[in-house]
This record gives C-alpha cells, sequence and structure tokens, in this order.
C-alpha cells in the first residue's frame, strides 16, 4: 500500500498539461452498466470517499510533525487560510525528497519536504494559491470522479455516503487511479491563473509565480522530480512573467 499511496501523491502541480492518464484500464470496468452507476456519485460521495483516503494516506506516509521545521513553516505560510474563498482547507507536511505537491476534493492539501527545501515562501504561497485554485475550481473533484470510474471501487457507485468512501479510501486501484489521473491543460492554466489572483489578493509577491516554474523546470531531470519533468513548466512562467508585467 505505501508505494501505491505514493503513486497517489505525484500529480497535482505540475505534472498534467493534457495527455491521456496512463492508468491501464483493462479488468477495471465492466460496460455501460458500471458507467452509469458511477455517474450516481454524487459531490458529497466525492468529498467523503476524499477525506478518507487523506486519512488513509497520512497515515501511510510520514507526515511532519507540529514541532518540526517543515510544519512550522508551512503554518506560517498558511496562517488565516483555514477558509479561503469559502474552502475549509487542512495543510500538512510530508517528509520526502520528492519536489510536489497536491490538493484533493476535501480541501487537504499536501506538501512535500523536497518542494519546500527547494523554494521561498513566496514561491511556496504560489503553489499554494495554484492547489487552492484545483479544489475551488473543481478539478480535484474531476479527478476523483474519474478515480471511480477507473477503478474496482467503480461497484460503489451506486451505494452513498460514507459507502461509497469507505471504497474509495479502501480501494488500491482507486488510490492509484487518482495520483496518475492528470488534469487538462485548460485546468492547469486556470489554477495557474486562481494562484496569481491569489497571490495578488493576499499582497504576496506575484513574480514568485514565475520564478517558481524556473526551478521546477531546472529541476525537471533531478530525481523525485516528476512534477518538473513535465512539459510546459517555462511556458506557464512566461504566462506568469506576463500577466506580473501587467501590473
Amino acid at each position: 500500500m505505501k508505494n501505491t499511496l505514493r503513486i497517489a501523491a505525484l500529480t497535482m502541480f505540475i505534472l498534467s498539461t493534457g495527455a491521456a492518464s496512463a492508468i491501464d484500464l483493462g479488468g477495471m470496468l465492466g460496460a455501460g452498466k458500471d458507467l452509469a452507476k458511477a455517474a450516481t456519485v454524487s459531490d458529497k460521495d466525492v468529498i467523503e470517499g476524499s477525506r478518507l483516503m487523506m486519512r488513509q494516506m497520512d497515515k501511510e506516509e510520514k507526515v511532519a510533525p507540529a514541532g518540526s521545521k517543515y510544519a512550522k513553516r508551512l503554518a506560517m505560510l498558511t496562517k488565516g487560510l483555514e477558509n479561503e474563498d469559502g474552502l475549509k482547507l487542512n495543510f500538512a507536511v510530508y517528509q520526502s525528497d520528492e519536489i510536489n505537491a497536491f490538493a484533493t476534493p476535501d480541501g487537504s492539501i499536501r506538501i512535500y519536504s523536497g518542494l519546500m527545501d527547494l523554494m521561498s515562501d513566496d514561491e511556496l504561497r504560489g503553489v499554494i494559491g495554484h492547489e487552492i485554485g484545483h479544489a475551488k475550481l473543481g478539478h480535484s473533484a474531476s479527478q476523483m470522479k474519474k478515480a471511480l470510474l477507473l477503478s474496482a471501487g467503480t461497484k460503489a457507485a451506486g451505494a452513498s455516503g460514507s459507502q461509497v468512501g469507505g471504497m474509495v479510501a479502501a480501494n488500491e486501484e482507486t488510490i492509484k487511479a487518482f495520483g496518475n489521473a492528470q488534469f487538462s491543460q485548460s485546468d492547469e492554466t486556470a489554477s495557474d491563473d486562481y494562484g496569481f489572483k491569489f497571490m495578488q489578493k493576499h499582497k504576496y509577491d506575484v513574480r514568485a509565480m514565475e520564478s517558481a516554474f524556473r526551478k521546477l523546470a531546472a529541476k525537471g531531470s533531478g530525481e523525485g522530480s516528476m512534477m518538473a519533468s513535465h512539459p510546459g513548466a517555462n511556458a506557464r512562467a512566461d504566462r506568469m512573467k506576463a500577466a506580473a508585467d501587467k501590473l
């Protein structure tokens, strides 16, 4: 389960620019019957499943304790963001050299210590804003629904509430599907723009969005840099620079 959970975390900030998901669908789905069942999964079911999945992941991953330098720094960076833009958010650090971050539909945002080591405070704020964007704009919820479609967890889609959530949390294929799902290019662009506006709103350095992407592009060939290795980081940095130049 540990390796599967790690796969699940390798997603949300840079990994996608519209390529198809790498999930192997063989044997995971029946035909239209399962798809019809999955279509009945409610927003409440998706959020409940996400919450239970995160409870499981937080048990399996090495979460930075409250007194650690990583937890203290993240707490400082996210102070006052617990109820941002109508969302109830919770934050934690996974102690790992991976350069990554992700958000889930229940408002959980996880930052990897490898990313924190790489970035300045305002660059991390830009990442956090981007991740909030994925949650606020419904991208993460869409990926969770896709995970249900792509996994044996679809069998639970006719159930309700915690029954569906329990299947999501307990089913390795669902967790893997959520981790490997890829955002579309338009989703990433929308979350970049949301992050930029988030930086403006809180009077952070908006140019940190550009520098964050430059750092990720530069680390593209580094070990544990799956996010940064995806094409497009420099192009997205250029967009953020152009947005900042207009101010």
